[in-house]
Parts: C-alpha cells; structure tokens; sequence
C-alpha cells in the first residue's frame, strides 16, 4: 500500500486520493447495482441461464463478501461465515442457484455497507493514504461484477439497454512509428495495468471503428462459419467441436449497431475473410492513446495473450491475475457499452479464453500489409 504511483488521465479525472471523491463513487456504483435488480424476479435473481456463469444474486452475495473479506479485516467471523455461500472458491458454480431470498441478500448488501461506511469515516488521512488503492479496488471489483450480471441477464433475453448506432464511416486511422508509453502507474490500475513501459512499434492502420452486425452478417450469409480458409486450425477445431454456425446472441433490429458476442476465434476469421487482422494490445492502446478510436461500444479482441508486463507484482493477491497468464486467455479492451466508466481507461486490460462467446466483446481491424511484432 505505500508504492508510489505517477498521475495519469485517469487520476486526474478520479482524484483518488480525495475521499470525498471516492466516497461518492462508492456510494454510486452501489446504487447502480441495485438499480440492476430492482425489478427482477426472484426466478430471474437465481436463474444459471449458462454454466459458466453465477446466477444474478449469487453476485450480490458475492460483491458483499468481497467487501467484507478486504475492508473489515478484523471481522473474520462476519467473513468466514459466508465463505461458502459467497466466495469464489466457495460452491461450485452448479449449486449457485440456490439463494436466499432477494429481501435477505440486498440486506446482506446494506449491512456491510453500513460496517464499510463506518470504518471508512474513522480512517485517519495517514490510514486513508495507506489503503486508498485497496478501496478503489473494491470499487471496481463491484464494477465488474455488475457488467457480469448484465451478460447474464442478457444471456436471458433483458438488456436494459442498447449501445447506439455506429455512425461513423469505416475509415482507418494512421499511427506513426514510434516509442509509446502503454501501461500505468496510477493508483486505481489494477495489477496486470503495471508498471508502465515503453515499446516501439512500427506505422500501422486500425478501422476508426468496430465491426457492426450489418458487417458481420454478410460474413455468415457468404458462408463465414462453413469455409475453412477463414478460420485458423484451433479456431476450426473449436467450430466443427461445438457446432458453431451463428453469432451467439440474437440479431438486434439495428443492425447498424456494433457487433457484441463474439470469441476471439469468429473475430479472428472474420478479419482474414476482410484481409485483415486483430490489433495487438499494443497497437490498440496507442491508438486509444491519441483519442483515434470512437471507444466504449463493445469489448474489442485482441491478437495478444494475456501476460504479465516486465515487473509486475500481484494485487492485492496472487489470484487475482497471476492464474490468466496461462496462454489461453486474449486480451480485450476497451470497455462495452456495458461497462461502467470507472473501468475504461487505455490502459485498462479485460481478459477471457478465445472459445468466449458470452461477452459483449466485438472486433475493429488493423490492415493486414502492417507486420508488426507482438
């Protein structure tokens, strides 16, 4: 906690260290989540419509344990207790759908809040400058929880709402050659954010915008999904495996909105079936860098596997990141239209396996003729 940090964009915007200002983002976030679930049914809350997923309340518990286990560290009993119910490593995800009821687990929420909220106000301003990163953390940790519970309910058919139309015409922007800065070192960047580095890269092309559904249809309707040329050996693997023959959520009306729900593997194919390619991590945080990418639709694939930057260090636990950087997982970024600000930032830095079908993860496309290193 005493590691010292450099300003960037996102702590001029945050000031994280005011607490005045966190507090108030605290307390927003909370009433985001609860505006989630207000009118959902108790079917809803605990229903498992995939079983990679948790069902809905499951997360609340989960968002109230978390909070509890980090910033109430001398109520073991208060955490322990609900360890099983509510952990991540507690049940397995198959039994999650057994709750309470909604009264009991948005009670459960309140009481921890209202436990958070009384240590947070006695915390001296030494005590708040020691442990300001852990808060902002938790912040975001319910931040991401609550775009999860979203992809669940849309998995079920309810979006409370749609990104709008891409309206933009798809240009692609020029980045020079060049040393960039990617990372941070700012106080909410999560782990696998730091530390900050330098890269070189060579001059390279990105579409100014995602793929639409419009876009991607015409794809499926050439035969995208039965074409092998398209698809590279895992990919295809992966397709014949699961009998992969359309996108994985339904068409919206609008077309001209941007493309959600794609593995890495159909983003990829449909990029080589237009000549081009995913970014690297690199390649899109520079463009993002310089205000090139119209940005927050959807989360954009990758080409890039997910991998600790040189120097990192886990926070606030070895689990958090370190177990991803396995291979298998890609980064996204960018953020959805899904996604609360507080996450999407240029350095910020999502990460799922290439079979992921249920994100609201879309694709833009860098010109095949840029042969960069990764």
């Amino acid at each position: 906690m005493n590691q010292k940090f450099t300003p960037s964009e996102t702590s001029t915007r945050w000031n994280p260290f005011d607490r005045e200002v966190f507090w108030q983002a605290f307390q927003n976030q909370r009433q985001f989540t609860l505006q989630l679930v207000a009118q959902l049914s108790e079917v809803i809350l605990c229903a498992q419509p995939h079983p990679l997923y948790s069902p809905v309340g499951w997360h609340l518990g989960h968002i109230g344990y978390t909070e509890a286990f980090w910033l109430l560290p001398e109520d073991s009993g208060f955490r322990d207790r609900d360890r099983y119910w509510y952990a991540a490593d507690g049940r397995p995800k198959v039994e999650r759908q057994h709750l309470p009821p909604r009264r009991q687990l948005l009670e459960y929420l309140a009481g921890i809040r209202q436990r958070t909220g009384d240590r947070f106000h006695c915390l001296s301003d030494t005590q708040w400058q020691q442990e300001a990163r852990l808060w902002w953390w938790i912040l975001q940790h319910e931040a991401q929880h609550s775009e999860t519970m979203q992809m669940v309910l849309a998995m079920q058919g309810i979006f409370a709402t749609l990104p709008p139309s891409l309206s933009l015409p798809q240009e692609h922007q020029r980045i020079a050659a060049g040393r960039y800065a990617i990372g941070s070192a700012d106080l909410l960047a999560l782990d696998n954010e730091q530390p900050s580095q330098w890269v070189e890269t060579l001059p390279f092309r990105i579409d100014a915008a995602p793929v639409t559904w419009r876009e991607f249809l015409a794809f499926v309707e050439r035969g995208g999904y039965q074409q092998r040329e398209w698809w590279s050996s895992s990919g295809w693997e992966w397709r014949q495996a699961e009998k992969i023959t359309a996108p994985f959520y339904p068409i919206p009306e609008n077309l001209d909105l941007p493309m959600w729900g794609l593995s890495f593997y159909e983003a990829e194919a449909y990029g080589h079936s237009q000549g081009k390619r995913l970014p690297s991590e690199r390649e899109w945080e520079i463009a993002a860098q310089q205000g090139l990418l119209n940005r927050g639709y959807v989360w954009e694939w990758t080409q890039s596997p997910f991998a600790p930057y040189p120097g990192f260090q886990s926070y606030p636990y070895r689990g958090y990141s370190a177990p991803y950087f396995d291979g298998e997982h890609f980064v996204l970024k960018g953020g959805s239209h899904w996604t609360r600000p507080i996450l999407k930032r240029p350095s910020f830095r999502n990460w799922y396996s290439r079979s992921t079908r249920e994100v609201f993860a879309g694709a833009r496309y860098v010109h095949q003729e840029n042969l960069i290193s990764q």
